[in-house]
């Protein structure tokens, strides 16, 4: 990312350079010297692309080349966000900038380059609508969109070969057919922002070869979607692949997890599709970016949740230390849930007890305890939790761990940014569930966390290793009502326990190859 200090210069200086378009040329010239500008600000990082390989040095640079070194994990991103833009019939920033060199070189005289034209006419005739099956009602819903239909139709017939041969060897001509290139790049740009926030799975995205393309930043005739927010519409027909998007890119993540919603399936028959759950959930697993996060803090968050479930364990047997746990429970738990886990801790039922309670009041538990605990009847764990922190203070404190580990609070903080805000579940709103409820929901992050620390995933590994769990996870929800949390964590812990046994089966496979 661009550092700090540069953000705002960099910035102003992309902004006043639309400013003054008068006509398409002008339009593809700036986006080329905003492009130009961008990749000239950000660090390089451990990207090997070349000064001229703009599309390249971006998708490294959305893979974590900037600030991270872990090359096996970011070749992973990298492949996967290559593969949707393929899918999507993206033609390539190096393509856009060298047939417009090559219109530059026709202009002074020199021969076309055909073979480099017919590259883009090869990819323009690969875009195809997905709209010979709709009947009329389905196309009426789909097709909405007067301006986008447009934009992909003019993309569909342009053949640039013939449009150079019509300029000859007039230079403004030459120059201007620049202009018909700006919808490409239109799209180019919009598309690395999908493959960026692209939702586990991304069926949306390989299956509608459009769906970028479709992207309605106006609207309807009659309304106005003018920077509002990302809305899904067009969906539900089966014929329509997921419909289009329509307004600013504001809120296009959780756009693009609604509109994947309803591609996944669950593995057991569900009673109820949690609307609100599923897109915060994918929400959740895709803004953030562990790159940064160091091995230490994963094992930091690890043994909070050890230690919580160790001071569980302890309760059943001191009562003390049980009522200051269920104190500390009750300000995330329901009254109900905490007398319920407060009976089974009495009556000496740690592990159903421990199954009731979620990784993020866990991680509570260990923290107001660690805070508390005399340092003559600190436990291992908890001893280990303060030498931490003490050792590496900047690196390891509550509010790193709450902005690397957190979930993004549209609703709640009118914030993407990643935060742990400690609330307790939100209840449903007349019998329907919320956005708000969703955000309330703060677990999965700290146990997939827990989780790599157990099994020694390294952290830039989990950029690729959370948005594929989160996606078993939604379809292992098997819920009877909206309010059935211990389900969420039920199908959660399920997912762990299957990782578990892919690496234990892995380890052996490794151990016998060995011998």
């Amino acid at each position: 990312s661009l550092p700090a200090e540069k953000a705002d210069p960099v910035f102003s200086t992309l902004v006043a350079s639309f400013a003054q378009i008068r006509n398409h040329r002008e339009l593809f010239d700036a986006g080329r010297s905003g492009i130009k500008l961008l990749l000239s600000e950000v660090p390089r990082g451990q990207s090997t692309a070349k000064d001229n390989e703009p599309q390249e040095r971006i998708v490294d640079l959305l893979a974590g080349a900037a600030t991270s070194t872990d090359t096996e994990a970011r070749d992973q991103v990298a492949q996967e966000m290559l593969r949707i833009l393929e899918a999507q019939r993206i033609v390539s920033l190096d393509t856009l900038f060298q047939l417009t060199d090559q219109l530059d070189a026709v202009s002074r005289g020199e021969k076309p380059n055909n073979a480099l034209m017919a590259r883009l006419t090869g990819r323009i005739s690969e875009i195809q609508l997905p709209r010979n099956a709709l009947t009329t009602t389905e196309r009426t819903s789909v097709a909405f969109g007067y301006w986008v239909d447009k934009h992909i139709e003019d993309q569909r017939r342009l053949n640039l070969r013939s449009a150079v041969e019509k300029a000859g060897t007039d230079p403004e001509k030459l120059k201007d057919l620049r202009g018909s290139l700006a919808p490409f790049l239109r799209d180019t740009l919009l598309a690395f922002n999908y493959a960026y926030y692209a939702p586990p799975g991304s069926q949306v995205l390989y299956t509608n070869p459009v769906f970028v393309r479709s992207h309605d930043f106006i609207g309807a005739q009659g309304s106005n979607h003018l920077w509002r927010s990302t809305e899904v519409l067009g969906s539900g027909w089966p014929s329509s692949a997921g419909g289009r998007l329509v307004g600013s890119l504001s809120t296009l993540p959780y756009a693009l997890a609604e509109a994947e919603q309803n591609f996944l399936i669950p593995s057991q028959t569900q009673a109820l599709i949690w609307t609100d759950l599923v897109p915060q959930m994918i929400l959740s697993a895709k803004i953030p970016r562990w790159w940064n996060v160091t091995p230490s803090q994963v094992h930091w968050v690890g043994l909070h949740i050890r230690y919580g479930r160790e001071l569980l364990a302890e309760s059943t047997f001191d009562a003390d230390l049980r009522a200051q746990l269920l104190e500390s429970l009750s300000v995330l738990a329901s009254p109900v849930r905490t007398q319920a886990i407060g009976r089974l801790l009495e009556q000496g039922n740690a592990k159903e007890a421990m199954d009731r309670v979620t990784p993020a009041e866990l991680l509570l538990l260990a923290r107001d305890r660690a805070s508390k605990e005399p340092a003559d009847e600190a436990s291992p764990l908890g001893a280990s939790i303060r030498q931490l922190a003490q050792e590496s203070p900047k690196e390891i404190n509550y509010d790193v761990i709450s902005r690397a580990f957190g979930s993004p609070k549209p609703t709640l903080a009118n914030s993407y940014e990643p935060e742990l805000m400690n609330l307790r579940t939100f209840p449903t709103l007349m019998g329907y569930s919320s956005r708000i409820m969703a955000e309330s929901w703060e677990s999965n992050t700290l146990y997939w966390a827990a989780l790599a620390d157990e099994l020694a995933i390294r952290p830039g590994e989990l950029n690729v290793r959370i948005p594929e769990w989160t996606g078993k996870l939604v379809e292992h929800i098997f819920a009877s009502h909206l309010e059935d949390w211990p389900a969420v964590l039920k199908s959660l812990r399920l997912v762990g326990e299957d990782v578990r046994a892919q690496s234990r089966a892995s380890i052996a496979t490794e151990q016998k190859a060995a011998l």
